[in-house]
């Protein structure tokens, strides 16, 4: 699973009683701005870097979240569909940002949202989407995995399957989201599983190789918690169709910066807490 809830009823949301990849990597980096941030609850301006990440992370998850159409047949022609939807996502993405952007109580003053370009988003949807096309060829190429036949029954192999737009999301706890069961979350994209034996599709294997994303449409915390309570995490995406786990966190910023430097701490933190979260 890649979501849970606290031990012994604690907080869904941040804690500075728990240890999470961000405040690790914080303290990695200068234990003086840890403390400020993690004990004293100080923290520097926003930056459109800071809000960037979280629009485009959510405008890919959505579009992760889209079922192509039975009649496509090839890779290009999968490509060429997704493709079209990213313009609309990232007009999404910078709309939805400048207005995050311009209700930060405290931000960078030598910057303005506008000086992100709208091809700079669409290019940031363009390489995460073509690193995703990579599993779903290889999930064509090796026949959909370990589970397609159990997908075609009707069944999901994991507890929570992965979000789409056909579907209800899974909150945390349902109890809590108003009125939950007279919302209408489905949009028109059902999913239509070929017979049993026959050859996979490529409709099939991007449904199949689609990973747990943080679904954009649960507003409450998707996060692991340790059974002990004191750390916690939130992963990007979780790629699992082979039967294999791998954990990949979404980075949208300048790869040579010094918080660029933190990721392998960051992935490492999230294995940890996988591994202690999973027998």
């Amino acid at each position: 699973m890649p979501v849970g809830l606290p031990p012994l009823g604690g907080p869904l949301g941040r804690s500075r009683s728990r240890i999470s990849a961000s405040g690790l990597t914080t303290f990695l980096r200068c234990e003086r701005q840890w403390f400020l941030g993690s004990k004293l609850g100080l923290s520097g301006p926003t930056t459109p870097s800071q809000i960037l990440g979280i629009v485009i992370e959510d405008e890919l998850c959505g579009l992760l979240m889209h079922r192509p159409d039975a009649s496509i047949n090839s890779l290009t022609d999968l490509t060429h569909w997704i493709a079209e939807k990213i313009p609309a996502a990232a007009q999404r993405a910078q709309e939805i940002g400048k207005v995050a952007w311009e209700e930060s109580l405290w931000r960078t003053s030598d910057w303005v949202w506008e000086e992100i370009e709208r091809s700079t988003m669409e290019e940031k949807l363009r390489s995460g989407l073509t690193l995703f096309m990579e599993e779903v060829n290889r999930c064509k190429i090796e026949g959909g995995g370990p589970y397609i036949e159990q997908y075609r029954r009707g069944e999901c192999p994991f507890e929570i399957p992965s979000p789409a737009w056909g579907d209800e999301p899974r909150f945390p706890l349902p109890d809590k989201v108003r009125s939950f069961g007279m919302r209408t979350w489905a949009k028109d994209e059902p999913m239509v599983w070929n017979e049993p034996g026959d050859e996979v599709s490529w409709h099939e294997a991007w449904e199949i190789a689609r990973p747990w994303i943080k679904d954009p449409r649960v507003h409450q915390p998707q996060r692991l918690y340790h059974p002990e309570g004191w750390a916690a995490g939130e992963l990007d995406l979780v790629l699992r169709w082979d039967g294999n786990i791998r954990l990949v966190d979404i980075k949208s910023g300048d790869p040579t910066s010094r918080f660029a430097a933190s990721l392998q701490h960051q992935l490492r933190f999230y294995a940890w807490l996988w591994h202690e979260t999973h027998s």
